[in-house]
């Protein structure tokens, strides 16, 4: 065993060990690449609990040599990386030997078991450190290696917290973001975190280099500089990266409000060697207060600039000619176009790009209702020029976008509301049509499931019943149904004891639609729907079963005297004999199948043919002046967009095909 004594105050070696966990992971990460390996890899093992157990760095690299044992880790700001220079003619990263004592931030036992060749032979040996004992490392002796490989695995034990900005979704992305431009110069290197790869290429959108010339100092030398802008298809902090002339990442700064660039997420990487400079002069903490970073700052925000202005531009013409090709664009390709058009389509692409890449629900939103919106909004610039001001700071403020025949409508509402409005109109009537195709296909209809599919759709569709109910509650027991209620009329203390139906089994709703309504003071109604699936016609059991659900509602003590209207509404795709002719009863209105005044209670049975047709009726209006006409695409593309988590794709593609159906018994 060897011991190692490090040249260093406790108190300073102390500060160093001092670090953000995916900095300290970082530092790691550079020191296998700076120790010459091709792949390093990031293993994260969990404890029982659900914690970090053992965090484990991973290299293939060059390993450390016994013989400069002593000088790589009992000595301070005289690294060896200091002294060399790429290696397998790759940049360094650390050069001071700082960077180890970063791994004491995550655990308490740190242990570097290493494979170094020596003589052709391959060698290993541990170090292990502590982080109560940071001037004292111990050394085992070295033996022969069990294999013929190098490297170095960083073992860190005894964790110090579960440290969860180890393990979250947005960790990868911050490892991409230190090592995208040492990665994207060095393409051949293999980083691995926690089981995935960090590839740069995965989560880029946009990549471009420039170089600036050189940059003069305030001591009359000149340094060199390049950038590069990597967009991202994810949201990140935007950052300067200040890296070396290798691009090796040694410090950031947040670009801050002078760079707008909306809708875009990017990080730019400044590379000159001035930053390492800096940085071994220990000066890169207070980056921002030295005068020479600020002046190679402005000459980098100046090029940030012009590339996002190039970069609108360039979005604005891919996005006009998609929508020439999707034919919503409002204008035609003429060979020959007068002065006023030409400023009337300029300030028409300006307002709706803007619309588009500001207003979430417009990307998703029918093409139908996006050819409606930019015929309004090129009305709008063309008969009322004075709405266009008003348009042009609404929209590009992400205010009200408001338009012309708007030029009323557009102090009333909004374009957002517009949008919206249409997009729900359209995606109703997709539902519309793809739940009918789901209810009497002859083969969907035999696959559906009540409870699973049928219902869970159902949920967020409440308005295909009843427009002005909101649902409350799906499958849940009657008893919650009742706590649901009893807190519409405030605080009781009556016992939480199920309620029993007829027979002593306990009641189950399938899908409660509740909507309160008060004529008078403390006056209220509710709406209880019963779905059957497709298969199940609505029969006496059901119709038993149905009207149990309503007297025991009505017979509990919690609703006893209370001003309370229940109607109830079974529903399914047919009835039987006996269901229709108690549904035909005379006096009663039609589908009433159980009416009783005492109680408070209706009970109807109702068909899906019957709510569709209801539904639809309502929509025609909007439908007609949209011009939308839901097709069996656009009904496969909703399901798959708004019910893919209950309505399986196999499902949906037959309901949807041209299978034989009874839909069109309608």
């Amino acid at each position: 065993m060897l011991d190692i004594k490090v040249k260093a105050k406790p108190d300073f070696l102390k500060s160093l060990s001092t670090s953000n966990p995916i900095a300290a992971i970082a530092e790691l990460i550079w020191n296998g690449f700076d120790a010459g390996a091709h792949q390093v890899n990031v293993v994260l093992k969990p404890n029982e609990l659900g914690g970090l157990h053992t965090i484990h760095v991973i290299d293939d690299g060059h390993g450390i040599d016994w013989v400069r044992l002593d000088d790589l880790f009992g000595s301070l700001g005289d690294s060896w990386k200091a002294k060399s220079h790429r290696p397998s003619g790759r940049a360094l990263h650390g050069k001071n030997g700082k960077g180890r004592f970063k791994a004491f931030s995550l655990g308490n036992t740190v242990e570097w078991a290493t494979t170094f060749r020596d003589n052709g032979k391959c060698k290993s040996y541990c170090i292990t450190g502590t982080a109560s004992r940071l001037t004292d490392f111990q050394a085992t002796m070295p033996q022969d290696a069990s294999r013929p490989k190098t490297g170095t695995t960083v073992l860190i034990s005894d964790i110090q917290s579960s440290f969860p900005s180890l393990r979250n979704h947005s960790t990868l992305l911050e490892m991409t973001k230190l090592f995208a431009a040492y990665l994207t110069e060095y393409p051949g290197l293999a980083l691995t975190y926690d089981g995935e790869r960090v590839d740069p290429k995965s989560v880029q959108k946009h990549k471009e280099d420039a170089h600036l010339g050189d940059v003069e100092l305030s001591d009359g030398k000149r340094t060199p500089v390049s950038i590069s802008i990597i967009e991202w298809t994810v949201p990140i902090e935007r950052v300067f990266q200040l890296c070396d002339g290798s691009g090796v990442s040694l410090h950031e700064i947040a670009i801050g409000p002078q760079i707008k660039a909306p809708g875009y997420h990017f990080t730019v990487y400044i590379k000159t060697d001035y930053f390492r400079d800096l940085d071994q002069r220990h000066g890169l903490v207070l980056a921002e207060l030295d005068n020479d970073v600020a002046q190679i700052l402005r000459v980098v925000k100046d090029k940030v600039k012009a590339h996002f202005r190039s970069r609108v531009l360039q979005h604005r013409s891919e996005t006009i000619q998609r929508w020439k090709s999707e034919n919503i664009y409002p204008y035609e390709d003429k060979p020959e176009i007068g002065t006023s058009e030409q400023i009337e389509r300029q300030v028409f692409d300006i307002l709706a790009v803007n619309v588009e890449d500001h207003l979430p629900l417009f990307e998703d939103a029918p093409a139908t209702s996006k050819k409606f919106t930019f015929r309004l909004l090129a009305q709008a610039i063309r008969e009322n020029p004075e709405s266009v001001r008003l348009i042009m700071d609404e929209v590009l403020n992400l205010k009200a976008d408001e338009q012309d025949d708007l030029a009323k409508l557009l102090r009333r509402t909004t374009l957002s509301k517009i949008i919206s409005s249409a997009t729900t109109v359209a995606d109703r009537l997709n539902f519309i049509e793809a739940l009918s195709d789901l209810l009497f296909n002859t083969k969907s209809r035999k696959k559906l499931l009540e409870r699973d599919q049928l219902h869970k759709a159902l949920e967020g569709e409440s308005w295909i019943f009843k427009e002005d109910f909101n649902l409350a509650g799906s499958e849940k027991t009657l008893e919650d149904a009742l706590a649901l209620y009893l807190q519409k009329l405030g605080k009781r203390k009556d016992d939480e004891d199920p309620v029993i139906r007829e027979g002593g089994r306990s009641g189950r709703i399938d899908l409660m639609l509740a909507r309160a309504i008060q004529p008078t003071q403390g006056t209220h109604e509710y709406l209880v729907v019963e779905l059957k699936r497709p298969s199940q016609k609505i029969n006496s059991e059901v119709l038993t079963q149905i009207e149990s659900y309503a007297i025991a509602v009505a017979k509990d003590e919690r609703f006893h005297q209370q001003r309370t209207k229940w109607t109830f509404w079974v529903v399914a795709n047919e009835m039987d004999e006996y269901a229709q002719l108690k549904a035909r009863q005379k006096n009663r209105p039609e589908g009433v199948v159980f009416d009783h005044d005492a109680l408070n209670i209706t009970v109807w049975a109702k068909s899906w043919s019957e709510i569709l047709n209801d539904a639809r009726a309502r929509l025609s209006f909007f439908s007609q002046q949209l011009h939308y006409q839901a097709d069996s695409n656009s009904e496969l593309e909703y399901l798959r967009k708004a019910h893919s988590k209950y309505i399986p794709d196999e499902l949906a593609t037959w309901a949807t095909s041209d299978t034989p159906s009874l839909k069109s018994a309608l």
